[in-house]
C-alpha cells in the first residue's frame, strides 16, 4: 500500500480534536506533550501539558526517562512540529504516540479547554 503521507510520519496518522479528546479522557495518565516554544506555551496551553520544545537541542534527552509504555498525546501549533516530535519519540522507543492534527489552533476552534500555566 502507498500512501501519501510523509516519509517522517509513516506510521499512523494524526488525529482529530475530538479523537484526541477521547483519547485524553480514556488514558487519565497520559503524558501530553506541548512541543511548541516556552512563549507560545505560556499564552495557553492545554490542561496537564508539560512543555517540551520539539526545537531545542534538549528536546530528546527530556523525553528519554518518560515511560515508553505510556500514551504520549503531543501537539503544536498547528500540526507540523508534533508530526516531528512523534516521529523522533517512535525512533526513541515510545509505543503509543498520538498526534493533534492542526494542533493548539484546532484545539482551541473545536472548544478545547485552555489553561494558563503559572
Amino acid at each position: 500500500m502507498v500512501s501519501c503521507e510523509s516519509a517522517t510520519t509513516s506510521n499512523e496518522p494524526q488525529v482529530s480534536v475530538s479523537e484526541f479528546a477521547e483519547i485524553k479522557n480514556t488514558h487519565p495518565n497520559a503524558i501530553i506533550i506541548d512541543v511548541r516554544t516556552p512563549g507560545e506555551y505560556e499564552q495557553g496551553t492545554m490542561e496537564n501539558a508539560q512543555n517540551i520544545n520539539v526545537k531545542s537541542n534538549s528536546f530528546k534527552e527530556e523525553v528519554k526517562d518518560l515511560d515508553k509504555e505510556a500514551t504520549v498525546m503531543v501537539f503544536c501549533k498547528g500540526g507540523v512540529r508534533s508530526a516531528k516530535a512523534k516521529s523522533i519519540l517512535k525512533e526513541m522507543g515510545f509505543e503509543n504516540v498520538v498526534d493533534l492534527e492542526g494542533g493548539f489552533d484546532a484545539w482551541k476552534s473545536g472548544g478545547g479547554k485552555v489553561v494558563h500555566q503559572e
